[in-house]
């Protein structure tokens, strides 16, 4: 305890690491695994064997990307350790993996998945996450001049708020977690402008960038910028920054420093960002605002109930603002105690933020013509905004744990405020009801919740329960602020400062613990059938599952991965501008979402584009009605899955002799879609192929066969009886080469999105490698940023021991 007192930074870091474990000790158990992946027991081929303790939808249908991207691409990325991969051949016509981001395959927090038991990893996963963001920001609020009490509640609110937890198994919190480490060195940059504090500022943007999720990226490099243009203005008003100039170089200098420390991922995302449709579709996001009405969530998080239980409203991960009761009036004192330049400017950036998040005007006006700003989703914002009000708590906590801090009694005036005001509010709403108490006070309790979908009963006891556990806390803020501030006796400010440290844990745990929920292994995995059989028995043929009008279609997007499979849905993003425009027009008809690969429809319409990608198999869940139109042969038909024969399918590869040539993109598109087409005799090219002829030629142009087939090399023997195209149903994307017999050869982008290599006449064997240039160009900068970043420490350890 003595060496502790001593070095509180440790004492700090203890504190963290106990309350992370036992946030999640629950999925830290033996058998259990943090994770919603029983969510698939609801979808065919697995739901007519769903345990009877397994939910519809699962322990939380709200994580349902967790469990149909992110953890797949963790199992994917383990399985194909040492080599890094770079494509996968499972989903779509084939798409990059390294350069989706999203698959975070170098960031720090997914290294537990690749080293530990799968399943319990993700449990460590969360614990990390947890402590690397409230040590940072502990770490953060001493550099800003917190005592040990403050900086240490700041950490806890940041680390334990409710919008961090429930974004836990996203790789948005992979960046996330960083952001008080990105503001700690920036600070000192600020300070101590030399090789150390910039090579440690590089090393920190770099590994968020790592994270997984560029969005998030851009939104913390932005708020960083923004801390750094605040503490300038700060320290200069204070008269403790002589000069501005190295600083701003040396801050500079650790942004490009990191962006070029992580280009070995970052230039292949923006190689396939500008090849994506993402762009383009996404214009208007930046107008995506939350309702006005989920300001309630800041109070009564429980108000729409919880997917784990009951839930009544939209998901949690838009309206999880609740960073604890007495944070609140923390936040408040810290501005009317001592309102100091950086305080408010903190404050002002709260309201900002809070404002891009609602969409209030001119901020969606001024955002649609930004560029880049105006395709973002800003909701995420929300994450800056919960650290600058963890910071406000601990400076609002170490004021009032001075002996007699002005204004004491307009804080206790604040906090009685704070606590009527969802009362009233609720009063308002009609919302308050005494005869659901009972239930109330068990739903408050985590007893029982009302059976979903509630009645009006069940509606209001939730809402009572919600508003009975904001009373409770905030109760006990108000009674703790009368111990420290009115009574004769008052609290001593050591015993404040435990007790305040104590109330938020306790309101933050009731509020996130649980919400990703701890399964057992076995309702996390889900088994082979014999529908997965009969699909696999298919070979490299592709398949699609139908969507369904309610709930998930068969064999979710993705889960192909898994199985070894080779679905010709996808759920990957950015999504290459081709194979989106393909899909969005032939088979999912335009669709709702940025996202329309993930689901597929049946229609006449859709029939060339299943064929020209060799789709064989339409998977459809066997609870449907059978298809009547268009008629297909039944295949497979029981109480996992119904599979459909897709006749005139294209091989995965085969040799044509003939050509259509189409100049434009758009002529391309139509013909390959024109029901007529038949990709087995007759290839769609940009420009004239050398040999071919332009009208059909009858007999067999000749045969194929993959004899490899790995995600970065296929190799294909081929005949041609006459000058023919190989063509290979995969693809095309930059990086791709091919080699014939040996020898390099041109690769052809045909049929619109495919790939292809002419052949001359007799026996051959041709070779596809995946060797993407971005990928080369990206380590090699990468290698000379670690190595100068090694080179710039040393030297400033060097420096320092002299």
């Amino acid at each position: 305890m003595t060496w502790l007192r001593r070095h509180p930074a440790a004492a700090a870091a203890l504190v963290y690491a106990v309350l992370s474990v036992l946030l999640y000790a629950p999925a830290l158990r033996p058998g259990h695994t943090l994770s919603a992946a029983d969510y698939l027991w609801t979808a065919a081929p697995w739901a007519a064997e769903r345990p009877s303790d397994v939910r519809v939808f699962g322990s939380n249908y709200e994580l349902v990307d967790s469990a149909v991207q992110f953890q797949p691409w963790l199992e994917y990325t383990r399985d194909r350790l040492p080599d890094i991969p770079l494509w996968n051949p499972q989903i779509g016509s084939g798409r990059p993996f390294l350069a989706n981001a999203q698959s975070a395959i170098l960031s720090p927090f997914s290294l537990p998945a690749y080293v530990l038991p799968f399943w319990w990893s993700l449990g460590v996963i969360g614990v990390l996450k947890a402590f690397v963001a409230a040590f940072g920001t502990y770490l953060l609020g001493r550099a800003l001049g917190m005592r040990f009490g403050g900086a240490l509640l700041a950490g806890l609110v940041y680390a334990f708020c409710l919008y961090l937890l429930v974004w836990e198994s996203w790789p948005q919190t992979n960046v996330w977690s960083l952001a008080p480490w990105l503001w700690l060195l920036t600070e000192r940059v600020i300070h101590r402008p030399r090789a150390l504090p910039v090579a440690g500022l590089a090393l920190v943007v770099a590994v968020q960038f790592f994270g997984g999720h560029p969005e998030s990226n851009f939104h913390l490099i932005a708020a960083a910028v923004i801390f750094f243009a605040l503490r300038l203005v700060v320290l200069r008003r204070e008269g403790a920054l002589p000069g501005v100039r190295r600083p701003i170089l040396g801050f500079a200098a650790g942004l490009a420093w990191g962006a070029a420390l992580a280009a070995v991922t970052l230039v292949p995302f923006l190689e396939l960002l500008l090849r994506s449709s993402d762009v383009e579709v996404r214009q208007g996001f930046s107008e995506i605002a939350l309702s006005k009405k989920y300001l309630l969530g800041f109070a009564l998080y429980d108000y729409w109930g919880r997917a784990t239980h009951t839930a009544v409203d939209a998901f949690a991960q838009e309206r999880a603002l609740y960073a604890g009761a007495f944070p609140l009036v923390l936040v408040a004192a810290a501005l009317i105690v001592r309102p100091t330049l950086q305080r408010v400017c903190f404050a002002l950036f709260c309201g900002f933020l809070l404002a891009v998040v609602l969409g209030v005007p001119p901020v969606p006006e001024l955002a649609r013509h930004l560029p880049i700003v105006k395709t973002g989703n800003h909701l995420r914002v929300v994450f800056i905004l919960m650290l600058c009000l963890a910071l406000l708590a601990g400076w609002g906590l170490d004021e009032l744990s001075e002996r007699d801090p002005p204004r004491r009694n307009i804080v206790l005036a604040v906090a009685l405020g704070l606590l009527v005001l969802p009362v009233l509010v609720l009063a308002a709403r009609g919302d308050l009801s005494a005869g659901v108490l009972g239930q109330a006070l068990k739903t408050a309790s985590g007893q029982s919740w009302p059976a979903p979908p509630p009645d009006a009963e069940g509606l209001e006891a939730i809402r009572m329960a919600a508003l009975l556990a904001w009373l409770a806390f905030m109760g006990g803020a108000v009674l703790l602020l009368v111990g420290r501030l009115r009574l004769r006796r008052r609290l001593g400010a050591t015993a404040f400062v435990v007790l305040a440290c104590a109330l938020v844990t306790a309101d933050l745990f009731k509020a996130g613990m649980g919400a990703t929920p701890a399964i057992e292994t076995a309702a996390a995995r889900q088994p082979s059938t014999p529908g997965v059989a009969q699909l696999r028995s298919r070979g490299r043929n592709r398949f699609v599952g139908l969507e369904r009008p309610l709930g998930p279609s068969p064999l979710v997007p993705n889960m192909a991965m898994r199985w070894r499979l080779y679905d010709a849905r996808s759920y990957d993003l950015p999504v290459e501008r081709r194979y989106d425009r393909l899909w969005r027009r032939a088979v999912r008809e335009g669709g709702p979402t940025d996202t329309p690969t993930t689901s597929a429809k049946l229609t006449a319409r859709s029939l060339p584009a299943l064929r020209l990608l060799s789709v064989t198999d339409v998977v459809q869940d066997p609870a449907e009605p059978p298809i009547e139109k268009p008629a297909l042969a039944v295949a497979y038909d029981e109480r996992d899955l119904r599979v459909y024969s897709l006749p005139r399918a294209l091989p995965r590869a085969g040799v044509v002799a003939s050509q259509r040539v189409a100049p434009t993109e758009a002529e391309q598109l139509d013909a390959v879609l024109e029901p007529s087409f038949d990709g087995r005799r007759t290839v769609v090219t940009g420009t004239p192929l050398p040999g071919l002829d332009e009208a059909p030629l009858p007999g067999s142009a000749g045969s194929a066969r993959i004899t490899t087939y790995e995600p970065e090399r296929v190799v294909v023997d081929a005949t041609a009886r006459r000058s023919a195209e190989l063509v290979l149903t995969d693809l095309h994307f930059p990086g791709w080469k091919v080699t014939l017999d040996g020898e390099p050869a041109d690769l052809h982008r045909v049929d619109y999105l495919l790939r292809g290599t002419s052949l001359p006449p007799g026996r051959h064997r041709v070779e596809f490698r995946y060797e993407p240039s971005s990928f080369r160009v990206g380590w090699i900068v990468s290698l000379l940023a670690l190595a100068g970043l090694i080179a710039a420490t040393a030297a400033g350890l060097r420096r320092r021991r002299a």
